[in-house]
């Protein structure tokens, strides 16, 4: 599907034109953009870029072929790993020995350990009673990791909306103008702060307590990602690199430590459930068979994973 100038940049260009026609004074645009172009590139996803001349060949057809190809893959290994989830908590079939693996490395959730009093029970398999329903136990945190999965993969599979980071060139950000000399150009994504007051100095750092304070993923930020940094991934390590962003924007999670860092091991289990690499190694796990898990000595992130 052919791509189309943004709603706000038309109707900014129709004020501006109205405003010279009639000699009025043309104030300043209070939500000033980057990004002016839109484009349907599948039935799940949508991106948002700075139009070029054609001559640049930016974004390349390349660039958008890889972000579709992620787009699919994230949403295909969303249906998997609900399916994992839903088999135990549904239909109370046995946690496999991966599924166990997978917890306790990427939630901290260690049978027979009561995570610091947190747990009731942590008995793997543990027999139904009507006891149970109301504690906090294993199965208590299972139906929540399995709920934000469910979330996860209701968004991924009905539609995304990513917007290019366009690092090297973008000359504002969140209304703000910045450099683009300073900019990281090896930054894969982020997902914007919602609309409140903005600090220039700390903006990145109270991303998502913004996001946090808001109850809709409507009034939540933008995913971003650079389309030309992750062009070269694997269309497996671009679709975790997706997952995780969905879940700063839709759960409201935080970046509590990365799976590559020493840090990761030591979070509690209420932090590994409000961590977004914990949710984005897991599915990847899960989906491939196998524990994966990021390596220092791999950075930057485009981690060999799983075919």
């Amino acid at each position: 599907m052919p791509g189309f100038t943004k709603p706000t940049t038309l109707l900014r260009k129709a004020e501006v034109g109205l405003r010279k026609a009639v000699g009025a004074h043309v104030p300043a645009d209070p939500r000033r953009g980057f990004t002016d172009h839109m484009e349907v590139l599948s039935s799940q996803l949508m991106i948002g870029y700075k139009k070029y001349p054609a001559a640049t060949g930016y974004p390349s057809d390349a660039m958008k072929a890889a972000a579709v190809a992620a787009t699919a893959l994230a949403a295909r290994v969303m249906r998997k790993v609900n399916d994992e989830f839903a088999g135990i908590l549904m239909l109370r079939r046995k946690e496999s020995a991966l599924m166990q693996e997978v917890l306790e490395a990427h939630f901290h959730l260690r049978a027979g350990d009561d995570a610091g009093g947190t747990l009731k029970s942590n008995v793997v398999d543990r027999k139904f009673s009507l006891k149970a329903v109301v504690e906090k136990d294993r199965r208590w945190v299972l139906e929540k990791i399995r709920q934000n999965m469910l979330s996860l993969s209701f968004h991924l599979n009905t539609g995304v909306y990513l917007i290019d980071i366009d690092a090297s060139r973008r000359d504002i950000g969140s209304g703000q103008d910045i450099n683009p000399a300073d900019a990281d150009d090896t930054e894969e994504a982020y997902v914007s702060h919602t609309k409140t007051k903005y600090d220039a100095n700390t903006w990145r750092a109270t991303n998502y307590k913004a996001v946090s304070n808001s109850i809709s993923g409507f009034r939540k930020g933008e995913m971003h990602v650079s389309l030309e940094v992750l062009e070269t991934y694997s269309a497996l390590s671009y679709a975790r690199v997706i997952i995780h962003e969905a879940t700063h924007k839709y759960l409201c999670t935080a970046d509590e430590a990365y799976a590559h860092q020493d840090t990761y091991a030591g979070k509690s289990l209420a932090q590994m459930l409000n961590n977004a690499d914990s949710y984005a190694w897991a599915a990847i796990s899960l989906y491939c068979g196998a524990l994966k898990m990021g390596d220092p000595s791999d950075v930057p992130t485009d981690w060999e994973q799983c075919a």
